[in-house]
């Protein structure tokens, strides 16, 4: 009796160490995510900046971009190599971007990550049905998105317009969050209450938004 005791005890404290063990290589990696290592360059910033910056005048959801925003402007390739980090998916000029774009960079502030940002107005496909119902190609995607789609494929959101689930398509914005080379987490579009892009947030819209973002750290931190 007391050998099986001994032995129930060695198995749970294996398990709780095996449990323990895995946390932390699980936080490991989500810290890893956050690249907060990655030396952010000052033109990168700037560049950032007056690109949504310039377009205040003519757009009807104008932004303020912090001097020292944490953007690393990236290529298809670049995105396609990520092991680990956070990659932003959109446009300047899109207002649901616009919208997005102040609580991302409060939550890549605050959490010390790196947000890689990948410009995709032009490079995305145009697909639509035709009048018997067959969805042709309009426009070809460059080869790099349709690499980032076949990748990312299982995470990433159909292409609504054609209604085929097994069809993908990037919106802007996507914020999406890479371990090992995966698609694990993603943050489309702002808050379920916006309805019209072009007004802004208000500050508890953004401070929701803000969360879906953290969302991706709370449960490691809760254990």
């Amino acid at each position: 009796m007391k050998d099986l005791k001994l032995i129930a005890s060695m198995l749970l404290a294996i398990c709780v160490l095996l449990n323990i063990t895995n946390c932390q290589s699980r936080q490991d990696t989500k810290e890893a995510v956050k690249n907060s290592q990655i030396l952010i360059k000052k033109e990168e910033a700037v560049r950032f900046k007056q690109e949504l910056e310039s377009l205040n005048k003519t757009n009807k959801v104008p932004v303020q971009i912090p001097d020292n925003a944490r953007i690393v402007y990236a290529t298809e390739q670049d995105v396609l190599e990520i092991e680990n980090g956070i990659v932003l998916f959109g446009w300047p000029s899109c207002p649901w971007f616009r919208n997005a774009i102040t609580p991302l960079l409060e939550f890549a502030q605050e959490e010390k990550a790196t947000i890689y940002y990948l410009n995709i107005h032009d490079i995305r496909d145009l697909k639509e049905k035709d009048k018997a119902g067959k969805v042709i190609t309009t426009k070809v995607g460059s080869p790099g998105y349709e690499a980032i789609l076949a990748k990312f494929h299982t995470i990433l959101n159909p292409y609504t317009a054609v209604g085929i689930d097994s069809i993908k398509r990037i919106s802007s914005p996507t914020v999406l969050f890479i371990e090992k080379g995966k698609g694990v987490h993603k943050v489309v579009s702002t808050v379920v209450s916006q309805i019209d892009p072009k007004i802004k947030l208000d500050s508890t819209q953004r401070q929701e938004l803000k969360q879906r973002y953290c969302e991706y750290f709370v449960d490691e931190r809760a254990i």
